[in-house]
């Protein structure tokens, strides 16, 4: 009896180790464009040197996407 309770526990042991794999998340990819609201408000942060203030507490666009796609606030 002691053999089998002993198996059982090695069996649950190997068994509950088992890593089980997370499903692959898609990165969130970049816009390739932007809104024509995007594009102003990238256009004045820009112009007025107002890119990592502002523009980040307006959340219409980040800084990032206005670098890489229209390469301003870079």
């Amino acid at each position: 009896m002691k053999k089998q309770v002993l198996i059982l526990i090695l069996i649950l042991s190997i068994v509950g180790c088992k890593e089980i794999p997370d499903k692959e998340i898609p990165e969130e990819q970049p816009a390739t464009t932007l809104s024509e609201l995007q594009d102003e408000a990238c256009n004045a942060a820009d112009e007025s040197g107002t890119c990592n203030t502002r523009l980040e507490e307006l959340g219409i666009v980040l800084s990032e996407d206005c670098c890489q796609i229209l390469g301003k606030c870079c």
